[in-house]
């Protein structure tokens, strides 16, 4: 099995790359034509990143299509594994705009993506200047409504080594919550990201099913606080995720 995860991890890996590389200078002359010119051709660009899931001999699975609305001005949770989560989002959540909230260093160095997060509007944070990094997301928060776009937020922080839920950073998120009263919240929860393109070691485990999965969007008029919201949504996002774990 271990020659078939080395052939997986070269394979996947070269597909990432080449597009990477590829769509660098299209996104930079996308970008001439406007925000939405940029936004049309990272979902391509973000679709054809999806192929390398395929390359590693891996599938990919979508579950609760129905619960993604056609519009933006969302909130959008998601647990955090791997860099599939640097692409998939792009890639399914197209109509919805998404925006990152992403550290400030990966608008530094890789082709095409750091391009986009640096200049696709996107939030860049610094999370060891907190206040700096708290007002940028405000920022961000207050186009959800006045500009209809849809944030992505991990509130992990970081990448979870072993896939299980992780406590919750909640500042970013209250911050988004504070900015967007009215904006629904939407959680997408991703299983097995850690079995391709995983934090540290580039490997690929061939022959796994990497499964994206939307829940029913949460309306936010049953709560009574922000910190409430916050907790219903890890409480759900934990529950659902051992669900899923138990069915795969």
């Amino acid at each position: 099995m271990k020659i078939f995860n080395f052939l997986a991890t070269v394979s996947a890996w070269s597909v990432f790359v080449f597009f990477v590389l590829l769509f660098d200078p299209i996104l930079r002359i996308s970008s001439l034509f406007g925000q939405k010119s940029i936004e049309k051709v990272m979902q391509i660009f973000c679709h054809c990143l999806s192929w390398s899931i395929w390359a590693g001999f891996c599938k990919l699975k979508i579950e609760g299509k129905e619960n993604i609305p056609n519009r933006g001005g969302l909130i959008i949770v998601g647990n955090h594994q791997s860099l599939v989560e640097s692409f998939l989002p792009f890639d399914l959540l197209y109509k919805l705009r998404p925006k990152y909230v992403a550290k400030q260093v990966l608008g530094r160095w890789i082709p095409s993506i750091s391009f986009v997060l640096r200049n696709g509007g996107h939030c860049l944070i610094d999370r060891k200047d907190h206040e700096r990094a708290l007002n940028s997301i405000t920022q961000l928060g207050k186009k959800i409504d006045s500009e209809g776009i849809s944030t992505i937020i991990f509130p992990e922080g970081t990448r979870s080594l072993q896939g299980d839920l992780q406590n919750f950073k909640t500042g970013g998120l209250n911050a988004l919550l504070e900015e967007a009263p009215q904006a629904p919240i939407l959680i997408m929860l991703i299983h097995n990201g850690t079995k391709i393109f995983p934090k540290g070691l580039p490997r690929v485990e061939a022959g796994s099913t990497v499964t994206v999965k939307f829940l029913p969007l949460i309306e936010r008029d049953n709560f009574n606080s922000n910190q409430e919201i916050i907790e219903h949504i890890h409480k759900t996002m934990s529950e659902e995720y051992k669900t899923i774990q138990n069915n795969s």
